[in-house]
């Protein structure tokens, strides 16, 4: 069984972050051919890994980089 939640080397801190696969778009970036790659979901981070691999992770173009919510004016 999978957990979402995951420590991100790059947002630190002792909190996890909620993670998810990769698109198909994220790996074309990366020139990544495989399915086990996942990324942290916090806004600005742009860090990914192997779902039980932190230490080959890495990071993706800075535009991809997870933005902030767009929220209506009212």
């Amino acid at each position: 069984m999978f957990f979402r939640d995951k420590h991100c080397r790059t947002c630190g801190g002792g909190r996890t972050q909620v993670f998810r696969p990769l698109s198909r778009e994220e790996l074309a970036a990366i020139k990544a051919d495989r399915g086990d790659l996942w990324r942290c979901t916090a806004e600005g981070c742009r860090w990914y890994q192997p779902w039980h691999k932190q230490s080959d992770g890495g990071l993706l173009p800075e535009e991809l980089k997870i933005q902030a919510a767009v929220t209506e004016a009212k």
